[in-house]
């Protein structure tokens, strides 16, 4: 009884509880991303920042398994909308990282953003997929600005891999190449790798992002 998802995914569409039984499975990921970060890292990071980027991926994780039980358009607006709470805490964190703002700022940067890009979504979703791609992408771009002399950590640059390469993925499902058909097509699809890759790059970033976030009365 809700309106059809906008963009549709590469898994067929079941008429039954679970209509992408793969995309639900594998959306799971980012919930016990979330549930493996706070379990390991909540009593370390009490005083940092980085701390509520767990509750965020928990929230993209709902967003994502709501959409793809339901297939249903108002739940895909609400996954891309989530998505961008997440690039905008790596945004505002990278502007911090960069000294282009202060530690201080961050609630504020965040509450700009995250707002901004939560909003755009629901107002049409190509908006929503735009914002969070040009977050993303700067992210990517100051991350490469400083690090092209091959100095940056393991954990860096496993989280830009496992997202660039993610989102060839998620790409490549929206564009309906390469779908899995036959017996497969409710095993294994584009947009599964998707989920499993940006929810590791998610940990992997929270890793790299503490260590950074232990520094920051040095930017103050």
């Amino acid at each position: 009884w809700l309106e059809p998802a906008i963009y549709p995914t590469c898994e067929p569409t079941l008429n039954s509880w679970v209509a992408h039984p793969a995309e639900t499975v594998s959306a799971l990921s980012y919930l016990l991303g979330a549930i493996y970060l706070r379990q390991r890292f909540g009593n370390l990071d009490q005083k940092l920042p980085v701390r509520h980027l767990p509750t965020i991926l928990f929230l993209v994780g709902t967003a994502s398994v709501l959409f793809h039980v339901s297939n249903a358009a108002v739940f895909q607006l609400l996954d891309v909308a989530t998505v961008a709470l997440f690039t905008s805490y790596l945004l505002v964190a990278t502007f911090i990282h960069r000294k282009l703002a202060r530690p201080a700022q961050l609630p504020y940067l965040f509450l700009l953003f995250a707002g901004t890009g939560f909003a755009f979504p629901f107002i049409h979703i190509s908006l929503g997929f735009g914002i969070t791609i040009l977050q993303g992408s700067l992210v990517c771009w100051f991350w490469w600005r400083g690090h092209r002399d091959g100095s940056a950590p393991l954990s860096d640059r496993v989280a830009i891999s496992l997202l660039l390469t993610g989102a060839l993925f998620l790409a490549v499902d929206h564009a309906g190449i390469a779908c899995v058909s036959g017996s497969a097509a409710h095993i294994v699809q584009p947009h599964v790798v998707w989920h499993l890759l940006s929810a590791t790059s998610a940990i992997y970033f929270y890793r790299a992002e503490r260590l950074l976030e232990q520094h920051w009365h040095h930017l103050s």
